[in-house]
């Protein structure tokens, strides 16, 4: 599948964001997570639960249920299934059942709960994207700018929008500044938390930045930046507003204010459609609810263009992969070398018999 040699484009062994913490109560949600249907829901004690989303006798979605206790009540003929799966009660029949619904490893870590849907023997929280390298948290940091996009379009597309800046004077064209990411230099190193690419260049200070980081970082004449990409996995990218290395040449700068982290949860629901969460980290201005609205406001209207333009893709995306050999560029190597990380994900996948769960 587009753009790579296997039939399925999804990395199984993960672990991906499944739901936003305060999406999941006691009233259990239905969301379709890598092809499959999960319900989730919060036992007694806080702790979320997510179970394989359809219920074995009528393939009745589980979400329409109800918890009771630490269970999970089907709503159309009443089953019980447990917190560990088991059918502990057939209604009709006065009994239960030996039979245990899936249940997959879901981890709360601060604002996200994670899901691992892949080999059950690969199963590792220690695979959680690393919340210390990008301030989530963390002290000194403050998360803001919770959104979510259901993105209909694969996920590799969000992937190769956020590996290549040089859409954003034109997708993105209502931010000042944004010129500087037509042609950066760029650099790429591995690091031990994942795959980094450096782009630097010069630009104006520019109204938005002003906003961000307030009238004291206001500069005259044109500075070189610094702006980070992180690829951690398929699951999750790192990107973040430029930062000011030197100002005509001088690097004396006004005082460092600090880093905005702009983070991209990336969850195949199908082969096509994505679930998309976005939130950011800042270690400055860290009780400023004006800068937490702006920013909230600013980053809806950024993935909202994104995902317009990559809906737009996936349309025509099949007929025109099969018309044309797609045109790759310089700027492309940082989203190339990507592919290459997935696609290996993928053939490792395939070369091992699966003991996932469903």
């Amino acid at each position: 599948m587009y753009p790579f040699s296997t039939p399925s484009s999804i990395v199984r062994n993960r672990w991906y964001i499944a739901a936003f913490s305060n999406e999941i109560t006691r009233e259990p949600m239905g969301r379709k997570l890598l092809g499959l249907q999960v319900a989730m829901y919060r036992k007694e004690d806080g702790t979320p639960v997510a179970m394989y989303g359809l219920c074995p006798h009528r393939y009745f979605p589980l979400a329409q249920g109800k918890v009771r206790g630490d269970a999970l009540v089907c709503g159309y003929h009443g089953f019980v299934f447990e917190a560990d799966g088991k059918c502990s009660e057939i209604p009709s029949q006065g009994t239960g059942a030996g039979f245990c619904q899936p249940i997959y490893p879901i981890v709360e870590r601060g604002p996200l709960c994670w899901i691992w849907m892949g080999d059950a023997d690969k199963c590792d929280p220690a695979l959680i994207p690393p919340y210390d390298d990008f301030g989530l948290n963390q002290p000194g940091w403050r998360y803001s700018s919770a959104n979510y996009f259901h993105l209909k379009g694969r996920s590799q597309l969000l992937v190769d929008n956020l590996m290549d800046l040089t859409h954003l004077p034109y997708v993105h064209h209502h931010i000042s500044g944004g010129e500087a990411m037509k042609n950066p230099s760029i650099k790429d190193e591995e690091r031990a938390e994942g795959y980094r690419v450096s782009r630097t260049g010069k630009v104006p200070f520019t109204h938005f930045h002003e906003l961000v980081f307030g009238p004291e970082a206001r500069f005259e004449g044109i500075s070189d930046f610094l702006s980070l990409t992180d690829y951690y996995g398929p699951e999750f990218i790192r990107t973040g507003l430029p930062i000011t290395t030197a100002i005509n040449g001088n690097p004396d700068v006004p005082p460092a204010l600090g880093t905005l982290n702009i983070l991209h949860g990336i969850t195949p629901e199908t082969e096509n459609s994505t679930h998309y969460f976005g939130f950011a980290t800042r270690n400055f201005r860290l009780e400023d609810e004006t800068l937490d609205a702006f920013q909230y406001e600013s980053d809806c209207k950024i993935r909202q263009q994104d995902v317009e333009a990559i809906e737009a893709v996936e349309r025509d995306l099949d007929e025109g992969a099969q018309r044309q050999r797609e045109l790759l560029v310089k700027s492309d190597a940082p989203a190339v070398k990507v592919r290459r990380k997935i696609e290996a994900l993928l053939n490792a996948e395939q070369a091992e018999p699966s003991t996932a769960r469903v």
